[in-house]
């Protein structure tokens, strides 16, 4: 890999992986909206492009020339009006891939989500094969599922191959919503287990996904192919919350409360909060707490098969390099 754009480039996973490609030799084009904040991309040596996703001349400019492009811009929050999440993820999308074809990029990789799983809560193993969420309930889910379908539709198509790749949880140092959210409710003495929180969580490392990212990206049979990159542990919702508890110096949370109370409340609080039109999201929100109460084991076989992913951060190690990011 020579030349390489990346969308979403000044957030958490984009800056992250413009500094290992940057690392390596690899000619970066960061692509930035107008309104973001440099300072994660500051001294990389990356090449700086202002655009949006839903600017198609601004994309064609921006893919001219490159190899790769990896996309990682996405509306992530589990909060905002629903037309924000189908401009950002799948109106962008469209674009984006219209642009790799009229640049002639040879290869995109698409960075979905777990999410359009379903977010199980039975504790089953799901692949690769396993089927989208029939009935999604929220706005992520659904502009996520149509925009992977609209990046594996589009591979061998005008010469552009496409691969999607499948994250769970992504967090590390400067994650800005999973970690830290949880840190904030154990400070403020909110935190809660849901149910025994014995479910286990699916978790990204950004370090493993950067590193699956890049074997998507550099394995020709990878073409047309979605890929599970998870960090391969059995970590649960208590052990994450006790680890970062315990990171901060924090007590552990007193209750165990029941899904459908937590979820319940989540309702209410979202309700509150659209009622005063509130821009940031209230402490719970029915999102965040199926994601938390997800049980599920992802099975990265396929990507460890195909493109010998092998995650280099374990749950531990991760949790250690937090310290003084919360």
């Amino acid at each position: 890999m020579k030349a390489a754009l990346v969308t979403g480039a000044s957030g958490f996973l984009g800056s992250s992986l413009v500094a290992i490609l940057c690392e390596r030799g690899v000619r970066v084009r960061a692509l930035v909206r107008p309104t973001s904040d440099l300072r994660r991309l500051s001294g990389l040596g990356a090449e700086i492009v202002r655009g949006d996703v839903c600017d198609l001349a601004a994309l064609r400019e921006a893919a001219r020339g490159q190899q790769v492009v990896f996309h990682a811009a996405a509306k992530v929050p589990d909060w905002g009006p629903r037309r924000e999440f189908f401009r950002a993820n799948l109106d962008g999308t469209r674009n984006l891939v219209a642009a790799c074809q009229d640049a002639s990029v040879e290869r995109l990789v698409h960075v979905s989500s777990m999410t359009v799983l379903g977010l199980p809560r039975q504790g089953a193993a799901v692949d690769e094969q396993s089927p989208y969420d029939p009935s999604p309930h929220d706005a992520y889910t659904t502009s996520k599922i149509e925009a992977e379908k609209l990046v594996l539709q589009a591979n061998g198509q005008r010469g552009l191959s496409t691969v999607a790749v499948r994250p769970g949880a992504i967090w590390g140092p400067g994650d800005p919503s999973v970690a830290p959210r949880i840190a904030a409710l154990l400070r403020r003495r909110r935190a809660v287990y849901i149910g025994r929180a014995s479910n286990q969580l699916a978790l990204s490392h950004v370090d493993n996904l950067i590193l699956g990212l890049r074997l998507a990206a550099e394995t020709p049979a990878a073409a047309g192919q979605v890929y599970h990159l998870t960090d391969g542990e059995a970590v649960t919702a208590r052990e994450v919350i006790d680890g970062l508890a315990a990171l901060l110096g924090k007590a552990r949370p007193r209750w165990s409360v029941p899904f459908f109370v937590i979820y319940l409340a989540a309702a209410t609080m979202e309700g509150v909060a659209r009622l005063l039109c509130r821009r940031s999201p209230p402490p719970f929100t029915r999102y965040g707490v199926r994601l938390m109460a997800s049980d599920c084991r992802y099975d990265n076989r396929k990507a460890e098969r195909e493109l010998g992913f092998r995650p280099t951060v374990s749950f531990r190690q991760g949790l250690a390099a937090l310290a003084g990011h919360l």
